[in-house]
């Protein structure tokens, strides 16, 4: 069960991290379209490129988690990945955060571990 909600936390954390990351990549890219030219620029920006990386690594680990546990525990441990969000703006994009931010990514985490100790194994078929 561990397992599974470990590979939960690093997947939302590639997904909603990449997310962060495609988005301050997109400030200086031109709108995206499917032409060739711009889908090029696109893959040839680095942090964009990253972000996008995450992303999909973060989806390929939700698979796995997912095989793991039920959804019943995976998808609430997701919810997390907020928490994780807020940590990474406050010290990435430097956004400013007080006492209230602070304890509800608190208790976000604690609700994680919780959730995680409360689960159930799931029976291999």
């Amino acid at each position: 069960m561990w397992e599974s909600i470990v590979l939960t936390l690093a997947a939302t954390a590639g997904n909603n991290i990449g997310k962060v990351l495609q988005k301050k990549g997109t400030m200086i890219l031109p709108p995206l379209s499917f032409k060739l030219k711009i889908v090029k620029t696109y893959a040839m920006n680095r942090t964009w490129a990253i972000g996008f990386m995450m992303d999909i690594g973060g989806a390929i680990l939700m698979l796995r988690a997912l095989s793991l546990a039920p959804v019943s525990v995976i998808q609430p441990v997701s919810g997390c990945g907020l928490a994780i969000l807020s940590v990474f703006s406050h010290f990435y994009l430097k956004e400013a955060m007080n006492a209230i931010d602070w304890m509800g990514i608190t208790l976000a985490g604690i609700g994680t571990i919780g959730v995680g100790a409360g689960g159930e194994e799931q029976e291999a078929s």
